[in-house]
C-alpha cells in the first residue's frame, strides 16, 4: 500500500476459489477531499465488478461497466450518488464475478483536495418554475457558457426547481433556494431544497418575519433583494439576514445606487454587512448583468455560501475588468486585519474610474492606460473597498477589508 498526500494505491491477488465473493479494500478519508477518483485494473480473462462504500453508506455500484468512477458533491459517475466525501473510511467494493486463474487487481485512488480559489456565479435566477422563460437545464447551459462555477435557483415562492436540480450532474455547483416574494419586499433563502414548509401569501410584517425565521432556523442563508427597487422595495427592518443584494440586474435598473449609498452609510456607522450581486435573470435581454465572485475553499455548496455570508467576495458585470490583487497583507475582502498597507492590482478599461472607499475618504486611483497598481496606507481606516465605474455605472465592487 502507498499513501501520499493525494493518492492511494493498493494491489490484491485473488484466486478461482474466491469467485462469487465480495472483497473490500479500505482506504482513509478526511474532510479535505473535494473529489474522489477511483480507477482499477485486473488480469485479462477475469471479471471483477466495482462498487463504493463510504463509512456505512453504499454510494453506488457500476459492476463491470466502468474502469473509472468519480464522486463529488456536484458530479458523480452514473450508478453512483453525488455526495461530499467525508471524514472516515472508504471501501472499494470488488465483486469477484469470474476468476478463471490467479488474478491481480490494481486499485488507484486520487484525492482532489480542497483548494481555496476564486469562483464565479449567480446568486439570483428564475426558471420556468416561476416567471422565468428558460428551463433549469437551459439556465445551466447559459451559466456554463459564461464560465460560471455555481448557480443559485431562486424561483418565486416555489421549490419545484430544486427537485429538478437534485437529479442533475453538472460541473457547476447547483445551489437550491427560493425567493420569498411579498408586498413588503423580496428575500432569498439559499442552501435548502425546502427552506420553509409551505408558501402562503404574506401581508404583514409578522407573517414575513415568521417565514424568514423559519428558513433561518432550518439552515438557509438569508439575502435581502433589491432593497430600494421602486416596484418592490424592502419595507421591513434590515435585520435577520446574512447579506444584502446591492446590485440587482443592470446597474441602472432598480435603484442599485441607492442600495450602495445605504450600505456605505451603514459601513461608516460601524456595521459590517456583507453585500452581493444577482442577475435576477428571467429572460435574455442582452444586458450587462452582474455576477458574484467568491473566495471559497472548494466548489461545494457550503463553502460557497460561507464565502457569501462572510463577504469574501466581489461583484462585477464585465469581462474587461480583472482584479488581480486587493489585499492588506494576507487579508482579502471580508477579512479583518491589523496590518496597514493595501495593495491593489487591477486591469480595466482606460476610461473607467477606479475609486477606493474608506471611512476616512474616497481615493481616486491612477488608471494608467487600463492598469492600476497602487499601495495605499490604511492605518487610519476602519475599512477599505474598491469600486470601478464606467461613467456613473458600477463595473466592479468589492466587499470591504476591515481593520481592527
Amino acid at each position: 500500500m502507498e499513501r501520499a498526500n493525494n493518492t492511494f494505491h493498493q494491489q490484491c491477488r485473488v484466486f478461482p476459489a474466491d469467485q462469487k465473493q465480495l472483497r473490500s479494500i479500505e482506504f482513509p478519508l478526511d474532510d479535505d477531499v473535494e473529489r474522489l477518483e477511483i480507477a482499477y485494473q485486473f488480469s485479462e480473462g477475469c471479471v471483477v465488478d466495482l462498487g463504493l462504500q463510504i463509512n456505512d453508506d453504499v454510494v453506488g455500484w457500476s459492476g463491470g461497466a466502468r474502469r473509472e468512477i468519480v464522486i463529488s458533491e456536484n458530479v458523480a459517475t452514473p450508478g453512483y450518488r453525488r455526495m461530499r466525501p467525508r471524514q472516515g473510511r472508504g471501501y472499494v467494493l470488488l465483486g469477484l464475478y469470474k476468476i478463471t486463474s490467479a488474478c491481480l487487481i490494481d486499485i488507484h485512488i486520487t484525492f482532489r483536495r480542497k483548494t481555496p480559489r476564486w469562483l464565479r456565479g449567480d446568486t439570483h435566477v428564475h426558471s420556468e418554475h416561476s416567471d422565468g422563460r428558460l428551463s433549469v437545464e437551459a439556465l445551466i447551459e447559459r451559466a456554463l457558457a459564461s464560465d460560471y462555477d455555481f448557480l443559485c435557483f431562486t424561483d418565486h415562492n416555489t421549490t419545484s426547481q430544486n427537485r429538478v436540480i437534485s437529479g442533475i450532474n453538472s460541473s457547476l455547483c447547483l445551489i437550491p433556494g427560493m425567493e420569498l416574494t411579498t408586498g413588503l419586499g423580496h428575500v432569498n433563502f439559499l442552501g435548502l431544497g425546502e427552506p420553509v414548509q409551505r408558501f402562503l401569501p404574506h401581508f404583514s410584517e409578522q407573517d414575513v418575519m415568521a417565514k424568514i425565521n423559519e428558513a433561518r432556523h432550518n439552515g438557509a442563508r438569508i439575502g435581502i433583494n433589491h432593497p430600494f427597487c421602486h416596484h418592490c422595495p424592502w419595507l421591513l427592518p434590515f435585520s435577520g439576514h446574512h447579506w444584502l443584494e446591492i446590485w440587482n440586474g443592470p446597474w441602472e435598473g432598480v435603484d442599485n445606487e441607492a442600495a450602495f449609498q445605504f450600505w456605505l452609510q451603514r459601513l461608516s456607522e460601524g456595521a459590517r454587512i456583507p453585500v452581493t450581486a444577482g442577475s435576477d435573470f428571467h429572460k435574455e435581454k442582452h444586458q450587462s448583468l452582474p455576477c458574484a465572485v467568491v473566495w471559497a475553499n472548494s466548489a461545494e455548496q457550503e463553502d460557497i455560501l460561507f464565502a457569501l455570508e462572510h463577504g469574501k467576495s466581489y461583484m462585477q458585470c464585465d469581462t474587461r475588468t480583472h482584479l488581480h490583487q486587493f489585499a492588506i497583507g494576507a487579508a482579502g475582502p471580508g477579512d479583518i486585519t491589523t496590518e496597514t498597507l493595501l495593495k491593489i492590482e487591477l486591469e480595466t478599461e482606460p476610461d473607467n474610474t477606479v475609486l477606493l472607499y474608506t471611512d476616512q475618504k474616497i481615493h481616486l486611483l491612477n488608471n494608467w492606460r487600463g492598469h492600476v497598481s497602487q499601495t495605499v496606507d490604511c492605518r487610519e481606516s476602519a475599512f477599505a473597498f474598491l469600486r470601478v465605474n464606467h461613467a456613473r455605472s458600477a463595473r466592479l465592487i468589492t466587499n470591504p477589508i476591515f481593520r481592527e
